[in-house]
């Protein structure tokens, strides 16, 4: 989650250029509706179907993982339902639960309500290039003295290190991200943009339980994405943190009750949101989804 210093923004740090990417493809169902938007493309467009058809998010080999894990990540987006809700399905690989040796298969499934941006397609290019520019200030105001003490130029570059970028909950944050502008702007952008995103703490200062797959990741996959529209954007339920002067001042991380903020840690949650973390056993005999290179 984000926090802002009150130091005058110093340049942004330059760009940390990304490892290449490894290329594969998930296996599914053909019954099971999909789709995802390019993490690599410059180029995004929106459909108004209820399904668009799948492409691959090209993200960065993960360390200390095994090659099937290396994969890159393949969201399924679909909707919207009736409800309006637009569903974000990402997988989120396997794990072994001790001592039973019962492995499970994980899944983010994130559900959310889109906004609309009141920005016009020719208009979008400049506005993004804006928001970015900003973002790299309050990032590098807030975070460019532990940065600099950890020896990265950017939070992009600290969160590829740690495995973060690009991961399942990160794509699954990104994604659903997308899916809050309407598809407006893509998951390949929001995952720059906020390279921590889905993550509750400052910056690479992950409070416990919050990443994936802790209680609090659950709140920070909505609360980000809310924070980043309302301080860059000036839309959503967090629009008043436009032009907020000290916005780190309205309260813990952001969840000031005055913007709404308790809506987001309440038992029930935003309702512009549903976020879900599954498991489900893979029984002997059954084979997980194959990976093709």
């Amino acid at each position: 989650m984000t926090r802002i210093s009150k130091k005058s923004a110093p340049p942004p740090p330059p760009e940390v250029k990304a490892p290449e990417p490894r290329k594969q493809n998930v296996a599914r169902s053909e019954s099971t509706p999909r789709s995802t938007a390019a993490a690599s493309g410059d180029t995004f467009v929106s459909s108004k179907a209820d399904t668009r058809q799948p492409v691959a998010l090209e993200v960065p080999p993960q360390r200390g993982t095994s090659a099937a894990l290396q994969a890159q990540e393949v969201a399924q987006v679909s909707g919207p339902g009736e409800d309006g809700k637009v569903t974000v399905r990402v997988d989120a690989g396997t794990t072994v639960l001790w001592p039973l040796m019962l492995e499970t298969r994980n899944h983010i499934e994130i559900r959310v309500t889109p906004l609309d941006l009141g920005i016009a397609p020719e208009q979008l290019p400049a506005e993004l290039d804006r928001a970015m520019a900003e973002k790299l200030a309050d990032d590098t105001n807030a975070y460019g003295a532990a940065m600099e003490e950890a020896g990265y130029a950017s939070l992009e570059e600290w969160a590829r290190d740690t495995g973060y970028y690009g991961s399942p909950s990160h794509v699954a944050w990104a994604e659903a991200a997308s899916a809050r502008t309407g598809g407006q702007i893509p998951a390949s952008w929001w995952m720059k943009f906020d390279p921590f995103g889905g993550t509750a703490g400052n910056g690479s200062h992950i409070l416990p339980t919050g990443q994936y797959p802790g209680a609090a990741s659950r709140i920070a996959m909505a609360h980000d994405t809310d924070w980043d529209l309302g301080r860059y954007f000036g839309v959503g339920p967090l629009q008043a943190l436009r032009g907020a002067p000290n916005p780190e001042d309205l309260g813990p991380l952001g969840l000031d009750p005055r913007l709404g903020g308790e809506l987001y840690t309440s038992p029930f949650g935003h309702p512009d949101w549903e976020v879900t973390y599954e498991s489900e056993p893979i029984l002997p005999g059954t084979r997980p989804p194959q990976y093709i290179a």
